[in-house]
């Protein structure tokens, strides 16, 4: 927002420096708010510039008040996005934000897979999905590329907002609180990784074998699974970070005791935890989400192997913001 701004006119850095203060720690709601710049200079700014880039925004919060879910419309073109405040018992305020409208990928039990692609979201746009809650909350401390869309075919909007994020001067948020999340496109990973990203990385598996995979997740045909488990081995050897391999349950479909220990047999002696997703039901499949008792059986085999896993707490069920729910039944394109 500021860059291109501050370059034009040749502003002194310590304006620049009022400017990040403002907006990503003060938490101001509006350019009128940035009183440390004289008002010529905030209307001239307000001129060329959007300070928030949807023009209306609509949430939904979950019966428990620990989960929003906000309804975003783009002034660019009328298109809804979606992003999740997830507000945990331990004091962490969670963004899970999108980084597209729709998704291309078309995995199965994705609600926003069903959406198909619709268009890229700019930087500015994936940093104001977190600038709207933490004007609320002020405090954010984890950021989740886990909403709309695969970060991997928006990287360098998603480097760009990850910039703003982490920088010191800006949000300030330590790359360890950052989660990024794909479903396994190996050459815009192996960027991200070059780029000198050394957050968190989350691999959507959800299959623990090529042809399962290939039937749930289309990326699993053009990028197989060994090359997957390759290119994370490599991440590992570099980083030393372990990953997290998210796999949703779904009854009688990836949830049986032979999914167990062949998810097992391809993660044992792996740096890696296994997070284990009840899914979460969708229209138009009849996927239903695996029983209690299977979850648990399921759980149990994993961690009798020493293979680190967690059930994760399902959060905004009834206002479908939970994984995979995302562009349900109100991000058909644009507003009304």
């Amino acid at each position: 927002m500021i860059t291109d701004f501050a370059a034009r006119l040749k502003l002194p850095a310590f304006r620049v420096k009022q400017f990040n203060q403002a907006v990503y720690q003060q938490f101001v709601s509006s350019i009128d708010d940035l009183t440390t710049w004289p008002k010529s200079l905030r209307q001239e700014l307000g001129s060329e510039t959007a300070f928030f880039h949807f023009s209306k925004t609509q949430d939904f919060i979950s019966q428990d008040g620990k989960t929003i879910r906000t309804l975003m419309t783009r002034t660019a073109d009328g298109k809804l996005i979606e992003a999740v405040l997830m507000r945990h018992r331990d004091g962490r305020n969670t963004v899970c934000v999108s980084c597209m409208v729709g998704c291309p990928v078309g995995c199965r039990f994705c609600a926003t897979g069903k959406m198909g692609f619709r268009v890229m979201l700019s930087a500015d746009e994936i940093v104001d999905q977190v600038l709207y809650f933490a004007r609320r909350y002020k405090k954010i401390t984890n950021v989740v590329f886990m909403g709309m869309g695969e970060p991997m075919l928006n990287l360098k909007a998603v480097l760009a907002a990850i910039s703003t994020l982490a920088s010191p001067e800006k949000m300030g948020l330590s790359q360890r609180r950052i989660v990024i999340s794909t479903s396994g496109y190996l050459p815009q990973f192996q960027e991200l990784i070059k780029s000198g990203f050394r957050g968190r990385v989350a691999i959507s598996l959800h299959a623990p074998n090529q042809k399962l995979r290939s039937q749930l997740m289309p990326v699993a045909k053009i990028y197989p699974l060994d090359k997957l488990l390759a290119v994370m081995d490599e991440f590992v050897n570099l980083t030393n970070k372990r990953v997290s391999y998210e796999y949703l349950l779904i009854a009688g479909v990836n949830d049986q005791d032979v999914h167990a220990r062949q998810l097992v047999g391809l993660l044992n002696r792996r740096l890696a935890h296994v997070n284990l997703i009840p899914y979460n039901p969708i229209l138009g499949e009849s996927y239903r989400r695996s029983s209690p008792s299977q979850i648990r059986r399921f759980k149990g085999i994993i961690s009798q192997a020493g293979i680190p896993c967690t059930v994760r707490v399902t959060m905004g069920d009834d206002i479908s913001a939970a994984c995979g729910q995302l562009a349900g039944k109100f991000s058909t394109g644009t507003s009304n």
